[in-house]
């Protein structure tokens, strides 16, 4: 999308949420009104590290289109990282959490921050390189940060009263899977686990299950993500538990725009956990 593009699809930008995320090799930009319907802009700008450093190539694609400094009613920004840990709600002092993130990741120099998971009993610490914040803190207003497994948490605390009390999301990319596990708003698991190939993932994913003592017959396994990767991954998981079901899309952000199902899952529903 060029930058002119951009720009005139972008009218009332005080109306529109702008939602970011940023991963290793790309920036995924959502913009929507908050009060019409199928304004929804979607676009996955490839990142070019090949000359510069990673938060310089994200600068560069920011600056080289301008409307996305515009100023927006809300900027949600979700960074994909490893560099982070699920520790106790009971850790409340900065002093706590400092000590445990250091004992996870130490001689870091990264700066750390409390994502809330939106559950009873954890939340995440998340490392954030200090060059990034300042960036994203100089640049945006009303600016909200949160790494994705955070944002996937809280959207599994959020419908994870409705229904069947335990559930377990897997949110599926191309080399990498989210896991996020609920009873009710407790948070029983959150992590991220690499893969090769889908016999893989399959391991994975079942070897999780088994270890928390899910049940096979009633539990159910709700996969977001990739589409084609959760198309070949069902059929698999499906000869091992009873209930593999893609993930209901939130009708809101359809109604948005039906380009909305293109975003990254946990982006697109940050705006609906808060």
């Amino acid at each position: 999308m060029t930058p002119e593009a951009l720009s005139e699809r972008i009218e009332s930008p005080e109306i529109r949420n702008l939602l970011l995320r940023l991963s290793h090799d790309a920036l995924d930009v959502v913009i929507y009104s908050i009060v019409e319907d199928n304004s929804l802009i979607y676009h996955r700008f490839a990142l070019d590290t090949a000359s510069t450093s990673w938060i310089g190539a994200i600068q560069n694609v920011i600056y080289d289109h301008p409307a996305l400094l515009s100023d927006f009613r809300r900027v949600y920004c979700v960074v994909e990282t490893r560099d982070y840990t699920v520790v106790p709600a009971q850790c409340e002092s900065e002093e706590q959490r400092r000590l445990l993130f250091d004992t996870a990741y130490p001689d870091s120099k990264l700066e750390m921050t409390a994502d809330d998971t939106g559950t009873v009993n954890a939340l995440v610490l998340t490392g954030i390189e200090p060059e990034l914040r300042g960036f994203i803190n100089r640049t945006f207003q009303r600016v909200t940060v949160v790494s994705h497994i955070a944002a996937l948490c809280r959207y599994a605390a959020i419908n994870g009263t409705h229904g069947n009390k335990v559930k377990m999301i897997a949110n599926i990319r191309q080399d990498s899977i989210d896991v996020v596990i609920t009873d009710g708003r407790r948070l029983l698991m959150a992590n991220t686990f690499s893969y090769h190939n889908p016999e893989d993932a399959v391991y994975y994913l079942l070897a999780i299950r088994q270890r928390l003592g899910l049940d096979e017959r009633n539990d159910e396994l709700l996969l977001a993500g990739d589409q084609e990767l959760r198309d070949r991954l069902t059929p698999m998981l499906r000869n091992f538990v009873a209930r593999v079901v893609p993930i209901i899309f939130p009708p809101q952000m359809f109604k948005a725009g039906k380009d909305a199902m293109l975003a990254p899952f946990e982006l697109i529903t940050l705006p609906l956990c808060e």
